[in-house]
Order: structure tokens, then sequence, then C-alpha cells
């Protein structure tokens, strides 16, 4: 169990933390032809599609009932029965996700009553599907926002049941803000190999890949989880939620039709991904697909290689709660220890994480910690923590949101064996980078033939 250490500071001076609508927006982006609509003024999409842009290097589709100081105290309702119609009218979306801000959080907005209105005022926007979700930026994080918009899509779009259709080969995958494209792609991949049809949710694979799309820019997302197959979450055989803020999700689903939960905190342990293997296999009941088995002696060959490299070293980590859980235990598996860890925000998870304590804080937090415990061979954060480990003079291994100064960083795969296997080798690569070697030993006796030579020759 670890001792959650409360953060005491009135300002974050090296902040880390993304806010709940932020978390919203990146779980939208992987449902179809979705839009995400922020109740709040034009700032909060503006700073938030720059976030998204510099991290996917691809458009955004983002809007905002663009709230000004009229609306904010008079009322806003309006703001968003406009919006609602603007968006259905110009950008035929198949569903818009509305989530508010810390303005429309303050001001008392209520989503429900404005969506009821658009409804009696636009009754031929009806087959345009609306989810609704209250993601405060005041409170909680990008991870607090993206469980609770797979929450809405669970209460509002799943029937509750008690008699279901089942589809034998069909499972859901409720898939947590921690897991890349690659990662979700990845994760397809396993899943296919055992005749399963998998229903990824969100399904950024598809939508936020890094794909050159074929035609014309469309305003709405382009790929992810249709909403026919979000409305038949319920009659699969089962669900596999992977990440520890995705538990809850799972544990809705099942309340609400039956659906069997399987839980993942993560797939970065040889354990952990052995089981998911396992789990597959009993649902299926079919045999173990050779080349996954070769995948995992691949895995088990990089941790030989690797071991001397990096066993023993010392990493500091600054990440959301789900990436503390991942990275924590792959650390553990292969050797690596913790010296300093901090979260932004409080979550349920981090008590049990193992080890003795978990900062709630920011970078300067990390930093502060990394000094008490002398030093570290590491840095594990998002980009932001790019000037912290300059100053270090440590190398940087970049996880996280956002990721604005690599290319190709928003799609790496670190889980799976293929995932662990990458990973292990960059971290060796760090390492064997950073190591300068003995320097040589020059002996006080040592002659120096060149001057011996020259005293000859005057002699």
């Amino acid at each position: 169990m670890a001792l959650v250490i409360k953060n005491s500071k009135p300002m974050a001076t090296r902040p880390i933390k993304s806010g709940q609508p932020l978390g919203a927006i990146l779980g939208s982006l992987g449902l179809e032809r979705c839009i995400p609509l922020i109740h709040g003024a034009q700032g909060c999409s503006a700073f938030a599609k720059v976030f998204f842009i510099q991290h996917f290097h691809e458009p955004i589709p983002l809007q905002s009932t663009a709230m000004d100081p009229i609306a904010t105290i008079m009322g806003s309702d309006d703001n968003i029965v406009q919006a609602l119609a603007t968006l259905c009218e110009r950008n035929n979306p198949r569903l818009i996700t509305l989530m508010s801000s810390g303005l429309a959080e303050a001001q008392g907005a209520v989503l429900t009553r404005a969506i009821k209105s658009f409804r009696q005022a636009w009754p031929r926007y009806e087959r345009v599907e609306i989810v609704h979700v209250n993601t405060p930026d005041f409170y909680g994080s990008l991870e607090n926002g993206y469980a609770s918009l797979v929450e809405s899509l669970i209460e509002q779009l799943v029937p509750q049941q008690s008699v279901r259709a089942i589809r034998k080969k069909r499972i859901n995958l409720l898939l947590s803000h921690m897991l890349t494209p690659g990662d979700v792609e990845q994760i397809r991949t396993y899943v296919e190999a055992f005749g399963l049809q998998p229903v990824m949710v969100p399904d950024l694979s598809a939508s936020m890949d890094g794909h050159l799309a074929r035609g014309d820019y469309l305003p709405v997302s382009q790929g992810g989880s249709d909403l026919q197959s979000l409305r038949q979450l319920g009659q699969s055989i089962a669900t596999l939620s992977i990440g520890a803020s995705m538990q809850r999700a799972g544990q809705l689903l099942q309340s609400r039709s039956g659906v069997a939960s399987y839980h993942f905190s993560h797939l970065m342990t040889l354990a952990e991904m052995d089981n998911l293997i396992l789990t597959l296999q009993q649902l299926s009941e079919r045999p173990v697909p050779g080349w996954i088995e070769r995948h995992r002696g691949q895995l088990q060959d990089a941790m030989i290689d690797t071991h001397s490299w990096v066993n023993g070293r010392r990493f500091a980590i600054g990440a959301e709660a789900d990436l503390l859980v991942a990275w924590l235990a792959f650390g553990h598996s292969v050797g690596l220890k913790p010296v300093s860890i901090v979260s932004p925000v409080n979550q349920p998870s981090l008590a049990g994480l193992p080890v003795e304590s978990v900062q709630i804080g920011d970078l300067q937090d990390l930093q502060d910690g990394i000094a008490r415990a002398g030093g570290t061979d590491l840095v594990l954060a998002n980009a932001h923590g790019a000037d912290l480990a300059a100053e270090l003079e440590r190398p940087l291994l970049r996880i996280g949101f956002p990721i604005y100064d690599r290319f190709g960083e928003f799609r790496r795969v670190r889980q799976g064996y293929a995932g662990m296997r990458d990973t292990l080798f960059e971290l060796g690569n760090l390492m064997q980078a950073d190591c300068h070697g003995v320097p040589p030993y020059h002996s006080a006796y040592k002659q120096h033939f060149a001057a011996m030579a020259q005293e000859v020759c005057c002699d």
C-alpha cells in the first residue's frame, strides 16, 4: 500500500495536469462520425485543439458553444440549442458528445434540459445521437474525463436488459486513455487471432492512427467505434476492461446487460499479458497461435539481453494514475527502481501501488523528489518534462499526453509482448548511450617513448 501525499502548494509551478474536457475529447475522437462539443467559451476549445493537433499532427473536429459574458450570467441553454442545430445542419454527424467546462459548471448549466429543448425545437435531427457528460476542469484530470465519457456512453446508449441476444464471437474491450492507437491496434490483433470479433471502445486505432484518408476533408471523426456497435455492447459474450480507470465502466456494463466483465490493470508485464491470452483462449476455445508464442519468446530474450543495462536503474515518473500503475508494474518486473513518483490528481488506484509513497503535484515536486533521492538515471513524463530532463542531464522517456516534440510518439506501442520488447530495447539503448564507461588508467610511471627517443638523440 502506498501513502498518497496530498499537494499543499497554492499553485502549480511546473504543471503536468490535463483537465477533464481533454479526456472526454480524446475518448470522443475514437467514435465514428462524432463531433465533441464543449459547453464553454471559445478558448475552451481553441486551446484544447492546439494540444491535440500538436500531439496527433492531424486535423481535430472540435467545437464550442461560445459562451460570452451575457450568456454566462443570463443563461446559456440557447447557446447549446443553437450549437447543436448548427452542427447537425452543416456537418451531418452521427454522434455529438456534449461536455461541460469549468465555466458552465460554475454557472450551473443543466445539459439535459438544453438537450430536451433542442429535441423539441428540431425534431428532424432525432437520428443524431447526443451523449452528455459533466467534465469540470477544476476537478479531476484527463483520466476522469475520459472514464466519465465511456461510462456515459454505456449509461445513455446501452439499454438495460434481463434477457439478451448473445453473439458468441463478439467481445467488448473498454480501453484506457493510456493506450496509444498503436497499442489498440496491437490488442485488436491479439483478439482477432483467436477468431473473436472485438468491439473497441473507444477505438483510436481506426481514427487517430495517422493514416492519410481518401476523399474530401470531413468535419467529423473518421473511423472509430460506430454507434450501432455501441448500442449492441450488451449482446457480447464478455467485456475486457484494460486500465484501472476502466474497471467501473466494465462493472456498469455488466450490471446493465449481464455481460461478464474481466479486468486487466495494464498489459505491461509478462504475467498480465499471459492472463489476457489465457482469457482469450478460454473465451474462444482455440489454441494459442504460434506467432503469439514467438512474440512471447522474443520478449523473454529481450529481458535477458537488456538485463545488465536495465536492472537496478533508478527512474522518476510523473503521469496519470493508469500510467503509473502500468509503468511501475513494468519497472518492478524488469528490475527498475522508482525514486520519485508524482501524479497530478489523487485516484483510487494510487493507494494500491507497490511503493512507499506517491506525491500529488507537478513536475517541480518530481524534481524535488529526485533531489531528495540523490538523483535518477531516467525520467518518465510527457513532453512537458523535456526541460526538467535537460536540467538534470538525464534521458527522458516520453509517455502520456501531450507529446508535441517528437513525431510518431502518439502511436508508439508500449503494451503487449511486442510493446514490452521494444520498450526494453529503448531503455537499454538509453542507458547504454548514457554510460561513458571507465576512464583509462594512466600510470604515474608510464614512460613516454617520444621523450626518451629525443634524449637519446641529444646524447
